[in-house]
């Protein structure tokens, strides 16, 4: 076991305030871009936004890669003290889906009552939700069974649940076949690093990775590594050699064409640098200025909401005004306070207690001890 690194964090609550900032820089990265493409009022921002402005804001879409690698930081430390047996990786998986759950099926739940409620509307065009879309939609599995999406960004829950569920079956694993600690540290770092490569070979096999988690597993897998590196499990060396070699691989998918349109592997790449510097520096947990706390800790209820807040609240606006360019500016900044106030209402009514929910689901022996022996153990 390596020297553990002075990451900042502290020692009981361990509160990642740094990547509470990052958040929430990640978050309004994608509001940001779907208030500029996905809005009603599109086309006529497209001709009064100058170029450069809608280049920045296209670029917001890969907020979702810097989103990638925090997670994996995340849970590479929450993982830390889970237990190796199969009802440690039940316990912890109900843990983690207790958390994102309830705000996710509010927003899809609501969703569905507008569309319901558009029948009514005379003369207005509407989809039709079966129930069976409804389902696969709430267990995440609407990509693995060509369900009608009813919640466009879901794309990503689906394979951050894949991520964990990953995590915890390679830590399951890594108990069964070996007995130390270290070895089993081991095995988990093979493990990780091997679907790593897989993952990064995927663009020069011509192969789609599809729904599963295979052709982003390298962007959360380069978290994991960081969050090893921050518990002290491997040498800072090891984790510059892994963000060298992924930069490297950026400049090889760009230089043969096969990058992605919106860069989304280069702000990976740079959340990656950003989190390395903070681990060595000791500053995980410092405080970065209050309005990015605060979008951090709005986050995920953000990202879930804004876009209904785009579709319905944007579209009643477009049709009162029209091709306005003045009102198109207008509506793109009154949608992000409106998408910000929604996100504070679902954040403090559902998302917050369902984080207090899951704090009492225990995952590891260390949950059982407390606080004090926690610091000093």
């Amino acid at each position: 076991m390596t020297r553990s690194v002075r990451s900042g964090l502290e020692p009981d609550r361990q509160r990642l305030y740094a990547v509470d900032g990052l958040r929430g820089v990640a978050a309004l990265l994608v509001v940001l871009f779907h208030l500029l493409r996905n809005s009603p009022q599109h086309a006529v921002l497209a001709e009064t936004l100058p170029g450069v402005v809608q280049t920045v804001l296209d670029y917001g879409r890969s907020g979702v890669a810097v989103f990638f690698v925090l997670s994996g930081f995340v849970i590479g430390l929450t993982t830390g003290n889970l237990g190796y047996r199969v009802v440690d990786g039940l316990r912890y998986s109900l843990r983690r889906q207790i958390r994102p759950d309830p705000p996710y099926y509010v927003v899809v739940l609501l969703v569905v009552a507008l569309a319901v409620a558009e029948h009514w509307v005379p003369g207005l065009a509407y989809r039709s939700i079966s129930i069976s879309d409804v389902t696969w939609n709430l267990v995440y599995l609407q990509g693995f069974v060509n369900a009608q999406p009813l919640l466009a960004v879901a794309w990503t829950l689906w394979l951050e649940v894949q991520f964990y569920l990953v995590v915890v079956v390679i830590h399951v694993i890594s108990g069964a076949v070996t007995r130390s600690e270290e070895d089993r540290s081991r095995v988990r770092h093979l493990l990780g690093v091997v679907l790593a490569v897989v993952s990064l070979a995927l663009p020069f096999t011509g192969l789609a990775s599809g729904p599963t988690f295979i052709g982003g597993w390298w962007m959360f897998a380069l978290g994991l590594v960081l969050s090893w590196l921050a518990s002290g499990r491997i040498p800072a060396g090891g984790a510059v050699a892994a963000v060298v070699a992924c930069a490297g691989w950026c400049g090889a998918v760009n230089l043969t064409g096969r990058a992605d349109p919106w860069h989304g592997e280069w702000f990976s790449v740079a959340t990656a640098l950003a989190l390395l510097s903070l681990t060595r520096r000791g500053g995980l947990a410092w405080r970065p200025p209050t309005p990015w706390l605060f979008l951090g800790s709005i986050s995920y209820s953000l990202y879930l909401v804004h876009l209904p807040v785009i579709d319905y609240a944007l579209g009643a606006f477009f049709k009162l005004t029209g091709d306005s360019p003045t009102f198109a500016v207008a509506a793109y900044l009154l949608g992000l306070g409106g998408a910000v106030g929604a996100a504070v209402a679902l954040n403090r009514v559902v998302e917050r207690p369902a984080m207090s929910w899951s704090r009492r689901v225990r995952i590891g022996p260390d949950d059982c001890r407390p606080a004090r022996q926690r610091r000093s153990g």
